[in-house]
């Protein structure tokens, strides 16, 4: 029925005049059409339509093919008599030596008309010789023709070959027909010329018929007179129009067959779809031949049971069955259950870019609902503008509110990817704006909201506090700093961009090993949830140790460097009191252990604590190597030493072999063999690799070590693409819209806002925004979830049975 109904669709695209069914879409009130249908009937049905249409479509191109023969023919007697009209008046010896065509004799229109009694008495083709026989010599004639049709492709290389094979014994005569003629077998428009091709001799003849039947040349009977030339003219004319008018009304008939056809299609094709599925789910049914009986061995989510229940009675109601359905739940046993979390329209995309990384296993931590939050926040720290952020938020709102009616709708590629993400767009943009007031940028322009806190004065170069600028030239700062965000006056500074780089590298730090540690995390929920104490103790205990001792505590030291007021009166007094190169100090821990320059100390006895974080850093390291496979190993070689082993005597099996036949001993054998394959697939499964093991966690660990450098190193993205952001924004600000202004004409004032508007669209929104999108996601998939997602491989995802489930398979396929 499937294979019908493609039929039945493909016909309905080829006709234009039939609008399209869309055979995705659920028909209104599908329930009570679709159960008034019976299958049967469908089926009947569709092969009625399927005979009535081939039926149709076998006279349709029978009709077109008598259509082609007479226009064919038409054209051959409008272009031969016009070629008879012109043609010069020949000498009966010269015939053979005559050009292979001439562009004066070519047919300029149809002969045929009020004149025709003159052209009835026009003088032959060639003098005193016997009148043209179509392609025969009867007695006393010295020429012969051949008239038809060829396609316009061919016209060049049919005239090569024909004056090659007759070796120049022939004339040939062409005329382009105008209108193109539609092949039925291909549905395309074929260019054809009309010829007409004079020779004398039963040789040539046998050569010219072979070469037009090669090349699928079309052959028409040409008369000799004019009378009957102009007669068979007649006839194919009325012909020509009887068969019009019998094609006109076949097409009307097929294109209402199409009409009534495509008003129940979609009705056929979700019948016919849902019953497939349904025959395709039950042949995986077991059936029980004892209690005639079919058992499905299932999986459903334990808070979907009820609703299985209520399912199960009411199919029962409907197919009127005598025996009730039995559900019952049974135990996993150490088959591994699907992994199936519940979604909604909001959190569907996150969890979609959490499973494009891989399935979570059965029970293991699902990262999605931490994305909701971290995913957007990264991208708005690389794409923070206000103006930029509401843009992509009001489009993000817009496609929210009418998200009913594109649901609807055929969307192309790029809508529908938006479509998708509407919910992740929307957070992106508010998160933009978060950004956007945290850096003081619209569409790169610093917002004054509570006033500038600097001024510039005339006795230093430098800005001062405006609560504290009693002597300019000690350039002191507020005391009252900006409420939120960047001080304005930074934006026109010569110094602000060290100080947002600044910032920036800081805060991409602080947020990508906070972002890490929450990874280390969810790896000890993950060891708790499987009771896995030796993934506490010996994987998440020493990965917790040496990222903290590590790089958490550089962001300690990043937090204190913030906290502390370097100008104040007290820190202003003491020499000392100079704020420390950070990277310095990170690097001395770990180079020069136990020593400690004064310009680098922010704390008492911070010389010592580092001494002790180097230390912890490097027994965690071992600590993550050497435990896990050694206690590993003692676990197997325990189990293995307190399993079950057979006492036989040695001698008595001997004995007992010796005794028995041959085939006894073979069978015996062969009993005991298959016995143990069995045993020996089962120990195969729980079989303690001691060096495999050591070496995979060996990778761990060196993973995890170099990982932990590579993916601090790897959240400075968020500083680069902060920083290239808003080098661009100022850069279209300046060269485009400012420059312009500043010339004072109206024409580059307009060219230069519009140009803006466009990079700052094309450039910003689109490039920049894809960009800061596939970082922030490199950085969740990477250098988030690898700390704790998918680490003993990937899960299988719970695939329930589901009509638009389907629907949507078959709508990618």
């Amino acid at each position: 029925m499937q294979r019908r109904l493609r039929f039945l669709h493909a016909q309905i695209a080829a006709d234009a005049s039939v609008p399209p069914p869309d055979s995705l879409e659920v028909p209104p009130h599908f329930d009570a059409r679709a159960a008034a249908l019976r299958l049967d009937d469908l089926d009947a049905a569709l092969a009625r339509h399927e005979q009535a249409l081939l039926q149709m479509n076998a006279h349709a191109t029978s009709l077109t093919l008598q259509r082609n023969e007479l226009v064919e023919l038409r054209y051959v007697l409008d272009k031969g008599a016009a070629f008879f009209s012109a043609a010069p008046r020949l000498q009966q010896a010269s015939y053979g030596s005559l050009a292979m065509s001439d562009p004066s004799m070519e047919a300029t229109g149809p002969v045929y008309g009020t004149h025709a009694a003159e052209r009835e008495h026009s003088p032959p083709l060639i003098d005193e010789a016997p009148r043209l026989a179509s392609a025969r010599h009867p007695s006393g004639t010295s020429l012969a023709y051949y008239a038809g049709v060829v396609e316009k492709l061919k016209v060049p290389v049919f005239e090569r070959v024909l004056f090659r094979a007759t070796r120049g014994n022939c004339l040939v005569r062409f005329a382009e027909i105008p209108e193109p003629l539609v092949d039925p077998a291909s549905g395309e428009s074929v260019e054809k010329s009309a010829f007409m091709v004079f020779f004398s001799g039963s040789e040539v003849k046998s050569k010219v018929a072979k070469i037009c039947q090669a090349f699928a040349a079309n052959l028409y009977n040409f008369p000799e007179d004019f009378v009957a030339q102009s007669t068979a003219y007649q006839q194919c004319l009325e012909r020509l129009a009887d068969l019009d008018t019998v094609i006109n009304t076949t097409t009307v008939q097929r294109s209402a067959t199409l009409h009534e056809i495509a008003a129940e299609l979609p009705l056929w094709d979700e019948k016919v779809r849902r019953e497939k599925a349904v025959f395709y789910t039950l042949n995986m049914l077991n059936y029980d031949t004892s209690n005639a009986l079919f058992i499905a061995e299932v999986w459903a989510p334990t808070s979907a049971l009820d609703s299985v229940r209520t399912a199960l009675n009411k199919g029962r109601h409907r197919s009127h069955a005598q025996v009730h359905s039995i559900l019952e739940e049974r135990p996993v046993g150490r088959e591994t259950p699907p992994t199936y979390f519940k979604l909604n329209r909001f959190t569907t995309v996150f969890q979609g870019i959490v499973e494009s990384y891989g399935v979570a296993e059965y029970k293991e931590v699902n990262p999605a609902p931490f994305a909701v939050i971290t995913f957007p926040f990264l991208f708005a720290v690389m794409f923070g503008d206000i103006g930029h952020g509401f843009l992509m938020f009001a489009f993000a709102a817009w496609v929210v509110l009418n998200e009913k009616r594109m649901v609807r709708r055929k969307l192309g590629e790029f809508m529908q990817t938006c479509y998708d993400g509407r919910y992740m767009l929307l957070l992106m943009g508010l998160f933009s704006i978060f950004t956007g007031f945290l850096y003081n940028e619209f569409f790169a322009v610093p917002l004054d909201l509570f006033g500038s806190r600097w001024k510039f004065t005339e006795e230093s170069v430098m800005a001062c506090g405006i609560d504290n600028c009693e002597v300019p030239s000690a350039v002191k700062n507020p005391v009252s700093p900006y409420p939120f965000g960047f001080d304005p006056v930074w934006k026109g500074s010569a110094n602000g961009l060290l100080f947002f780089n600044s910032y920036k590298m800081k805060l991409s730090i602080v947020l990508g090993v906070c972002q890490m540690v929450m990874g280390i995390c969810m790896s000890y929920l993950n060891a708790k949830q499987y009771n896995s104490q030796v993934d506490v103790w010996h994987v998440f205990v020493p990965q917790m140790i040496f990222m903290n001792a590590t790089f958490g505590y550089l962001v300690i030291l990043i937090l204190l460097k913030w906290s502390i007021d370097w100008d104040s009166p007290a820190c202003r007094a003491d020499p000392n009191c100079l704020a420390p190169d950070l990277k310095t100090v990170l690097i001395g821990m770990f180079m020069a252990p136990g020593s400690l320059p004064e310009e680098g100390r922010l704390y008492p006895f911070q010389k010592e604590v580092q001494v002790v974080l180097l230390l912890l850093a490097a027994v965690a390291v071992p600590w993550m190597l050497l435990p896990k496979p050694l206690i590993l190993k003692a676990r197997y070689d325990a189990k293995k030493k307190d399993a079950y082993r057979p006492l036989v005597d040695e001698g008595e099996t001997a004995e007992l072999l010796s005794s028995n036949s041959g085939g006894e001993v073979s069978a015996m054998s062969g009993g005991m063999g298959g016995k143990g394959e069995a045993e020996a697939e089962e120990e195969e499964e729980e079989e303690f690799d001691f060096a495999n093991t050591f070496v995979n966690q060996m990778i761990h660990t060196i993973e995890f070590v170099l990982g932990a450098v590579s993916n601090t190193a790897s959240y400075l993205r968020l500083w680069a693409l902060s920083l290239a952001h808003a080098e661009l924004s100022d850069v279209f600000l300046e060269k485009l819209l400012y420059l312009s202004i500043e010339s004072g004409s109206s024409v580059l004032m307009i060219v230069g806002f519009f140009m803006w508007v466009g990079l700052t669209i094309g450039v910003l929104m689109f490039m920049e925004s894809l960009s800061a999108f596939l970082h922030a996601l490199r950085l969740h998939w990477v250098e988030f979830q690898n700390k704790f997602y998918n680490l003993h491989g990937s899960g299988n995802k719970f695939v329930a049975f589901d009509y638009d489930a389907i629907r949507e398979a078959e709508e990618d396929n």
